[in-house]
């Protein structure tokens, strides 16, 4: 990992690729993000008896505040680059967007309301110590069992198929690959008073895999069995509540 990673997206040029390749259609991540917005939109109705108010850290553009939007009561998005949150603008991201500090974000408590805590695309490419703060700012969100649910990504599972490219891909490929295990993660949960509910997958291959010509089969086994082999798949969401 890059030692620089959280002042990359501080150039606008970079949350430019960011936004409009990275997510362009018909790409991995777009497809990805597509099957996570199904589940999401399934899963908030199901999961909170009143629409809840949503706290996404590290926001980037606001691309879950979007996939969110209308089974909310609002969405605050809080992140460190401002770059990001001008494109989140652009994209017509709803809710309210919050410049913080490294270290500063302080969620919006509503009295009344479950929260609904989000992390995507963050902790595989921070350190400890960032994936500390995200806890805590969770924490502080979330002070009971009875307060709401908090959802992380992992885009970069060890227990996958990713592990394959650092044995057999290029030999460049310490220069961003990171990977984080399942008990890692439950130790990072555990250690701030959260338990683990589920494990949601999206997807089972890489995005190489997404190429052609055996983009085909990885598509089509993705959306049958990503779900219901959930700790095998390369890209899961953790479900989890304080204890």
């Amino acid at each position: 990992m890059p030692s620089n990673y959280t002042e990359v997206f501080q150039d606008p040029d970079a949350v430019e690729k960011y936004a409009e390749r990275t997510y362009a259609p018909g790409t991995f991540s777009s497809i990805v993000s597509s099957r996570q917005t199904s589940w999401l939109r399934g899963f908030v109705p199901s999961a909170f008896a009143l629409p809840p108010v949503h706290h996404d850290f590290a926001c980037g553009t606001g691309r879950v505040a979007r996939m969110l939007a209308g089974l909310v009561e609002v969405s605050h998005g809080y992140d460190t680059s401002e770059a990001m949150l001008v494109k989140g603008r652009e994209l017509g991201t709803p809710g309210v967007a919050h410049l913080v500090g490294p270290g500063g974000a302080v969620p919006e408590i509503a009295p009344g309301r479950p929260a609904l805590v989000t992390a995507f695309r963050f902790v595989l490419n921070v350190d400890d110590e960032l994936r500390g703060q995200l806890l805590e700012f969770a924490a502080a969100a979330l002070p009971d069992a009875d307060a709401g649910m908090l959802l992380i990504e992992n885009h970069g599972n060890a227990s996958s198929l990713r592990r394959m490219r650092r044995t057999f891909g290029r030999l460049d490929a310490d220069t961003w690959f990171q990977e984080l295990s399942h008990d890692h993660m439950l130790s990072l949960l555990e250690r701030h008073g959260f338990e683990l509910v589920g494990v949601q997958g999206f997807t089972l291959f890489t995005q190489g895999c997404y190429r052609r010509p055996v983009s085909w089969l990885a598509k089509g086994v993705d959306a049958v069995f990503a779900s219901s082999l959930s700790k095998w798949a390369t890209d899961v969401v953790y479900i989890a509540r304080r204890r």
